[in-house]
């Protein structure tokens, strides 16, 4: 006869294997705590970029949390540095995913680490929220846990700027100097490319440099023979200042047109007034410096906030991660309580015109491509200050249709 105790143990044991398993709880989510990673250059030429990525999306974070946190949960940020390299980023998001064991990844490195790190990424099935890098690889091959925010595709910079060079500007001569690394590099190659597609003519002159130069002499008289009648300037704002100046002093008076990296006012305090004229395009609606009542509002936030950095911040890097880190946050909320990788991917594909604020460009998502941001404003320099043009390029408007 079987024991009264070992039949209460059997049925014990039999009703708790019918019983639905309560799912295993996500990585890097406690019931208090939202653990997030993130990584980019807060060492090396292009420090200003991951700097003011982390400060901006720290800022967005102490408010978010302020204001109650995420469905009862608080936002934990931890940040690496990559040193703006491939390799460093890929230890870092290592790190962050296998021993820190983050929820989700919020990216604001240049395109050479966003590069670096995105095979992993796909690997691992986390969510990793770009904020910067406009690198192909982040959209093409399509990846459905990859997230592009305030940035958008370099192939849609190539499409904005050969329509501004060549219809308004009308150059149809157009000399292209950019870096060797990533970013430049990507968007000097899609001018190239839409200038052939649309107007079937090719740059009269391209030359490259290394990131960190200082003397730009040599790419300059090359591009003088040339006879360009527009130049296209694709790097850092330290270098783009130092070719505005050389240029002028080698007697090239032909506008300059700069990537997106550029329209800051740092580009205008290091190059004074070799920078008037200067035309390029901005992915905010507005900069900081601007007179707006709620860009002096949140400048004001944010100096009370960051008291003794250098001048030169706020830029736009600041903007963008402070602005998509809301966005980010909106898409941890709509996930819901029992947040998982596959509820935030569902909810942040169901962003329509969200913003935190006028400062910041509304974010929308689809299904087909995760890319948040479509929006480019033409800016010129005019009196020392980024002033926008009223422009829209048919061509570049009439495309966007392929991305819906």
């Amino acid at each position: 006869m079987v024991g009264k105790s070992f039949c209460t143990a059997l049925l014990v044991s039999t009703l708790a294997a019918l019983a639905p398993q309560a799912s295993a709880a996500e990585q890097g989510v406690t019931p208090d705590t939202i653990k997030i990673g993130a990584f980019g250059p807060i060492t090396g030429p292009a420090a200003y970029i991951g700097l003011a990525g982390r400060d901006g999306a720290n800022l967005a974070i102490k408010e978010i949390n302020a204001a109650g946190g995420i469905n009862g949960r608080m936002i934990s940020l931890l940040f690496e540095d990559d040193g703006h390299s491939p390799a460093k980023a890929l230890a870092a998001v290592k790190k962050l995913i296998d021993q820190d064991e983050v929820f989700a990844i919020f990216c604001v490195a240049g395109s050479n680490g966003t590069i670096g790190s995105i095979d992993y990424v796909k690997e691992k099935g986390r969510v990793m929220y770009v904020s910067f890098a406009s690198a192909p690889g982040v959209t093409w091959p399509f990846a459905r846990n990859l997230v592009r925010g305030g940035t958008t595709e370099v192939a849609r910079y190539g499409e904005v700027y050969a329509e501004l060079i060549v219809d308004y500007l009308k150059g149809e001569k157009v000399a292209i100097m950019s870096g060797r690394e990533e970013y430049p590099k990507n968007e000097g190659d899609a001018l190239t490319k839409q200038l052939a597609a649309w107007y079937n003519t090719t740059p009269v002159k391209r030359v490259e440099f290394n990131i960190g130069d200082k003397d730009f002499t040599p790419q300059l008289l090359e591009v003088r023979e040339a006879e360009p009648q527009v130049i296209a300037f694709f790097g850092n704002p330290a270098e783009a200042a130092i070719a505005l100046r050389q240029a002028k002093e080698l007697g090239l008076n032909q506008p300059f047109f700069v990537g997106t990296n550029m329209t800051d006012q740092s580009l205008i305090t290091a190059a004074r007034e070799a920078a008037e004229g200067a035309i390029g395009v901005s992915l905010l609606p507005l900069l900081p410096g601007s007179s707006n009542p709620d860009m002096k509002e949140w400048q004001a936030k944010w100096k009370k906030e960051y008291p003794n950095l250098p001048a030169g911040r706020p830029n736009t890097f600041d903007l963008l991660a402070y602005g998509d880190m809301y966005v980010f946050a909106e898409g941890l909320k709509k996930a819901g309580k029992d947040l998982t990788t596959d509820k935030l991917i569902a909810a942040l594909e169901n962003i329509k015109e969200y913003r935190v604020s006028p400062i910041a460009t509304p974010r929308t998502f689809t299904t087909k491509y995760h890319i948040g941001n479509l929006r480019l404003q033409a800016l010129q320099v005019k009196n020392g200050h980024w002033e926008p043009i009223a422009w829209e390029g048919k061509r570049s408007s009439d495309v966007l249709k392929r991305y819906q």
